[in-house]
């Protein structure tokens, strides 16, 4: 993902800053608006979604008992407008290592919200930005770019990945407003291929 501007989140009004959880290493955006109502919602639920992250990685390891060697979060926050609606996307790096592991386990966990109202843009909104796709629609562009995107990079996919069943449940808009979908770990590839992250608007 590319980075995104801070001077475009000051132009057009939406700040943030970082906190932290418990831990050095869990840390998380703080988005400031000027409707404090508004602010709160986004912010208790980029809270919600880190505790939801740390509580199941502690709950996973007493019930099986491993040990929580490492656990860990990162953030990139960007923001832009479509229309009168200023869409903020937040993308949370959520790391975690049980000890005797292979290698630590990464997701990319996204957040879009609509900064208005504070309401979180789930997979609907995708038929109000842009080319206004329906889901179907959705699933063959991305299927089309994924194919493009894998060839370029020499990205060898499982035999049963394609063709897609369903569309990721993560995925964002970048500063240019192209929607961008996340395929985790071991979704569609080996692990080695990585988190694949695919612009089907390029």
């Amino acid at each position: 993902m590319k980075k995104f501007l801070t001077l475009l989140l000051m132009l057009i009004g939406v700040h943030c800053s970082a906190a932290t959880l418990n831990e050095a290493h869990i840390v998380y955006p703080v988005i400031h608006v000027a409707d404090k109502a508004v602010e709160q919602k986004i912010n208790a639920q980029i809270i919600a979604e880190v505790d939801r992250f740390v509580t199941g990685i502690y709950r996973t390891a007493q019930i099986n008992g491993y040990e929580v060697a490492d656990i860990r979060t990162s953030w990139e926050v960007g923001s832009n407008e479509a229309g009168n609606t200023v869409i903020l996307s937040i993308i949370l790096t959520e790391s975690n290592y049980y000890a005797g592991g292979a290698h630590p386990a990464t997701y990319l966990r996204t957040l879009n919200f609509n900064t208005s109202s504070g309401e979180l843009m789930d997979i609907r909104y995708l038929t109000e930005v842009g080319d206004g796709l329906r889901d179907g629609e959705l699933l063959q562009r991305l299927e089309a770019k994924l194919k493009s995107h894998c060839a370029r990079e020499g990205i060898r996919l499982f035999d049963d990945a394609l063709p897609l069943k369903e569309l990721p449940r993560d995925f964002y808009w970048d500063e240019n407003l192209h929607v961008h979908f996340i395929f985790q770990h071991y979704a569609i590839a080996p692990y080695a291929a990585g988190i694949i992250d695919v612009d089907i608007d390029e």
